[in-house]
């Protein structure tokens, strides 16, 4: 049977979920006889000391730790007094074009039937896999060095709040201390300096040790990696004991076996073997963005959103069933207020990591009230009229009906009901707490009940932003365009009257923005939005899931 793992090893075996084995050359820990300096900072204090900058990883990723590995991981759930136990093998493997390939192997009865281990441990391991490639995971100005008596060094370090995505950002809470010896790691002690919540559980203490050890002459390892959580579930205390050790690793020089019998274990054909899906298409170069420290939301994203926005708008025409009304409604002392209500359902997926593509649809409720200035000229055009038919007559008419001989106003009050569709895009850029977008739309609306869509609008919002990163908060500022056209145009159908109508309108087509985007844990936010221009105001709020 260990020549069945062989085999497989060498083919590329699979698996992986949390820090595991590290493999450093020690023909790289140099002589370290030379006296601290105070005045190195961050990565110069690693060098220093021939500490392989890669080493803070493994608090949050193992998958970098070798191709071809297996481990066993031990983990015990406590809540109240209900005990989880789980015990399984992670086994992974690497091709010759750098595909990973990631299995679960485990016996049925170690495994606690009032839950779905195997789900959890999926999701964990997918983050391992999305993590593997990441340049940096700590804050290179957090690093100091303390030299002790006896000859020992600490390393202490914060994990970086950057480049950290939301499904492992409770990372940033968590400060790390190191321990070197006889000029190589020793031990590495991670705890948190915040309470956090990881899947559900709201951790208040955290501590996870990992231990050093070499294998043969040339390789240092991670031999054994435990992590300790308390904490609530709801209203229950929960306690949380996770180990993981390494069974072997694969290299070009063989197999590496660690623990004889875990390894004969893991050969057992008996044992049920699930394959775990870590490829995730979108986004697309989303490590290579990751590793920049700009924080990535998940890919895909189904949102609701409600905007109110009120419009003044004068005009300068009036055209109503294809006549011209001028004459009769002074168009420089008429104006339409109009308010408009939208709710929408929107759907979209991070391409890039920068761009953002989207579909919604929705309704438009429009209440518009026209005051229109009205000059009298139809009740004098009346007035002469009659009077050249029967003179007095027009006087007569006037008098009676003033209302249509002098001038005055005018209320036409109106209720209009829309479908909307639309698509659009968002482009996207950031550095640390700073970032810049700009989104661009396009939607053309229906009147209830008709079969005739409109001619598209063009909405653009160019925004700039800050980001407070330990409250997953986005602040930003900007305007927004829209490209309302300057005649307003359509068909009212009121009963079995219809007309068309064609209003022209003064209007600024840029207004204001500001806003707000709070994120709430890794799948849900909430953003609020703010816009205010020459002839419109409106506020905008959105409820979005991300998956």
């Amino acid at each position: 049977m260990f020549n069945v793992l062989k085999q497989v090893a060498k083919r590329s075996i699979s698996t992986i979920i949390a820090p595991a084995m590290l493999t450093v050359s020690s023909s790289a820990v140099a002589d370290n006889s030379i006296a601290f300096n105070p005045e190195l900072k961050g990565k110069e204090i690693f060098a220093h000391y021939s500490i392989d900058d890669d080493l803070p990883k493994l608090g949050i990723s193992s998958l970098d730790m070798g191709d071809h590995l297996v481990e066993l991981v031990s983990r015990t759930v406590q809540i109240a007094d209900e005990t989880r136990e789980t015990s399984v093998y992670l086994v992974k493997s690497t091709d010759q074009k750098g595909n990973v390939d990631l299995r679960i192997k485990h016996d049925v009865s170690k495994l606690d039937k009032h839950f779905d281990a195997i789900a959890e441990i999926e999701q964990a391991t997918r983050t391992q896999y999305r993590l593997r490639n990441w340049a940096q995971s700590y804050d290179p100005s957090s690093v100091r060095a303390t030299e002790l008596d006896n000859g020992d060094v600490t390393i202490t370090f914060d994990y970086s709040k950057y480049g950290l995505p939301q499904d492992i950002a409770y990372f940033r809470f968590m400060k790390v201390e190191m321990l070197i010896s006889d000029d190589e790691p020793k031990q590495m002690i991670i705890s948190n300096r915040a309470p956090f919540k990881l899947n559900g559980y709201h951790i208040e203490t955290y501590r996870q040790e990992i231990s050093f050890a070499k294998l043969g002459t040339d390789k240092l390892i991670l031999m054994e990696k435990r992590i300790d959580m308390e904490g609530r579930k709801g209203k229950k205390p929960v306690q949380i004991a996770e180990s993981v050790v390494p069974v072997a690793l694969y290299d070009d020089n063989g197999v590496n076996i660690i623990d004889e019998e875990h390894f004969s274990d893991a050969s057992d054909p008996r044992l049920i073997e699930e394959r775990v899906e870590v490829n995730r298409v979108f986004p697309l170069m989303g490590d290579m963005v990751a590793r920049q420290g700009i924080d990535l939301p998940l890919p895909f994203g189904i949102s609701i959103a409600y905007r109110d926005q009120n419009m003044t708008l004068p005009t300068n025409d009036f055209i109503i069933g294809g006549v011209r009304l001028n004459e009769f409604f002074d168009p420089e002392d008429t104006f339409a207020k109009v308010n408009a209500q939208s709710l929408t359902l929107r759907g979209d997926v991070n391409i890039l990591p920068f761009w953002n593509v989207f579909g919604f649809v929705g309704k438009i409720n429009v209440d518009a009230n026209v005051d229109a200035g009205y000059t009298g000229a139809i009740g004098e055009e009346l007035q002469d009229l009659l009077n050249d038919k029967l003179p007095g007559a027009g006087d007569f008419f006037c008098e009676n009906l003033a209302a249509a001989c002098t001038t005055g106003r005018l209320n036409v009050p109106l209720k209009l009901k829309y479908d909307l569709v639309g698509v659009g895009t968002t482009l996207s850029v950031g550095y640390k707490e700073f970032f810049a977008s700009v989104t661009g739309t396009y939607a053309t609306t229906r009147i209830e009940g008709g079969d005739r869509w409109g001619d598209g609008i063009i909405t653009v919002q160019p925004m700039l932003g800050y980001q407070l990163v330990d409250y997953r908060t986005q602040l930003f500022v900007g305007a927004e365009y829209q490209g309302l056209k300057s005649r307003m145009q359509g068909t009212v159908i009121t009963g079995d009257i219809e007309f068309d109508y064609d209003v022209g309108v003064d209007l600024n087509q840029w207004a204001a923005l500001v806003g707000v985007n709070k994120q709430f844990g890794k799948n849900y936010q909430m953003s609020f939005l703010y816009n205010k221009g020459e002839t419109r105001d409106s506020m905008t709020l959105n409820l979005g899931y991300r998956f």
